[in-house]
Parts: C-alpha cells; sequence; structure tokens
C-alpha cells in the first residue's frame, strides 16, 4: 500500500509531465501527394524556426539564379542572418514509393553546387538506398527520413515548453521567479489562505530568498523573458493566485503587498 501511494505521487500532473508525453509521441505520418509532402515539409521547418526565435525567410518552389547564372527550382528554401553571416538551406523533398537511389542525390548535389555556402537536405518518404547513403556522406548532404520531421504533438510539446519553460540562460525582462526542479512548476505559498507567487526583480534576490527558505535542494531560480511571464500569469490566474513582488527591506519598512494580475497590468 505505501509502495502504491509512493508511485501515485510521483506521477503527479505537471506541464513537464504533460510536454514529455507530447514530445514522445510518435505517430507515422498518412500518405501525401507531392505537393501536401513539400508542404507538410516547409511547415515543419517554418514552426521549429519560428520557436526558436529565428528572424528567417521560408518558401517553396523558390526560384534561384545560379552562379552560372541559370534558374533553378528549390522544392523548400530557408535563409536567415545571424552574426551578420547569411545562411541559406535548400531541401529536395523526395515522395517516392522506392528508397532514393544514388544518381537522384548527385543530381541534388549539382544543383546545391551553383550556390557556395549552402546547405543541402534532402527527406525521402521511402528512405535510401545504400549508394545514396555513402555519397552524401561523402558530400557534406543530409539525408532525413518523413518520420524524423517531428509529429503535430512534438511540435506542439516543443511550443509549450519554448513558451512555459525558461532555461538556466533565460534572463528576467523584468522578472524572476522559482521553479520546482522536477515538475518545472512555479513556486507557490499559501498566506492566510491566498495562494501567492513570488517575482523578483533580480537574480540575487530570488537566490537569497531561497537560501532564506531553504528551498535550494528542490527549487531553482529562472529569470522569465516577456513570453514566460505571460504563461506564467495565465497559470497563477487559473489557481486564482496572487503575485508579491519581493526585494531586501529594512526591518523598519512595511513588506510588499500582494499584486493581482490586472494591477500589474494597470499600475
Amino acid at each position: 500500500m505505501l509502495l502504491e501511494r509512493r508511485k501515485r505521487s510521483m506521477r503527479k500532473p505537471s506541464m513537464a509531465a504533460l510536454i514529455e508525453i507530447l514530445k514522445g509521441q510518435k505517430i507515422h505520418s498518412p500518405k501525401m501527394t507531392w505537393s501536401e509532402f513539400e508542404d507538410h515539409v516547409k511547415k515543419v521547418y517554418e514552426f521549429m524556426l519560428s520557436v526558436d526565435g529565428e528572424n528567417v525567410v521560408v518558401g517553396r518552389n523558390v526560384q534561384l539564379r545560379g552562379k552560372t547564372g541559370a534558374m533553378y527550382e528549390i522544392d523548400v528554401y530557408y535563409e536567415f542572418e545571424k552574426a551578420g553571416i547569411r545562411h541559406r538551406v535548400a531541401f529536395e523533398c523526395k515522395n517516392t514509393k522506392r528508397p532514393v537511389e544514388r544518381a537522384k542525390v548527385g543530381s541534388f548535389k549539382s544543383v546545391v553546387d551553383q550556390f557556395p555556402g549552402m546547405t543541402a537536405v534532402m527527406i525521402s518518404a521511402a528512405g535510401y538506398q545504400r549508394g545514396a547513403q555513402e555519397f552524401a556522406d561523402e558530400n557534406g548532404i543530409l539525408l532525413l527520413k518523413l518520420d524524423d520531421l517531428p509529429t503535430i504533438s512534438q511540435l506542439l510539446g516543443i511550443l509549450l515548453e519554448q513558451a512555459t519553460m525558461p532555461d538556466e540562460k533565460s534572463v528576467g525582462a523584468p522578472f524572476w521567479t522559482l521553479f520546482e526542479s522536477a515538475t518545472n512548476a512555479p513556486y507557490g505559498t499559501y498566506q492566510r489562505g491566498l495562494l501567492l507567487s513570488v517575482l523578483f526583480y533580480s537574480k540575487v534576490h530570488a537566490q537569497q530568498f531561497m537560501r532564506d527558505h531553504d528551498l535550494e535542494k528542490d527549487w531553482v531560480v529562472r529569470g522569465m523573458s516577456q513570453t514566460h511571464f505571460r504563461s506564467f500569469i495565465l497559470c497563477v490566474d487559473a489557481l486564482d493566485g496572487l503575485f508579491r513582488r519581493w526585494c531586501r527591506r529594512s526591518p523598519a519598512r512595511q513588506p510588499d503587498k500582494p499584486l493581482s494580475r490586472a494591477a500589474y497590468w494597470n499600475r
């Protein structure tokens, strides 16, 4: 009986558990037409790049002029600029019933060679012959199968993770708070029947609060971007909670008053 209670306690609901379930689901993609296949690849990468916050251009059946002056059509193409460097990626989509042979990969390479510095990725619905894989490895071409792409459930998991779970690299804009290590749930405490979630103006204040309340074993300090903060507000508001801004004060000063969601946005 005691063991069963422990198992139930370890299975308590959390956003982290939901995200883990979503990201772990792998459902085989349904059969698609050529057009649907290319559109699916475009949308998947468009979504993933937007989640990463990159300012990117993603297009399908893009016409580009090669170094010889001839025009070439790229099934799916995206580019972005980072640290002053232009990055370009070309996708070739193969929606065939048989594994892709070496000659098809060779043809794709001849196109990509027209654009120095461009990254080449081929995606196949039926996999690749051994010769095709060997040729791709020798020439720096990434070969993927359709099932290598994330499913809708996995994309949703990625989106939820990005929106609700700040990591150790996140910086408060402007707030910091505590999250439980095991579940990534935000910190909250009941005072006089009210659920209060604590906000800090600096990482140092949050770390001091964590030490003062012996929370270091199970909790971590995280900065919240504006996206994280919006999700945080919705979470606390769903529990009918309030926010308390915390900073170290002299004993003579009064503690900060609880701050409702409406009060924060209208202060």
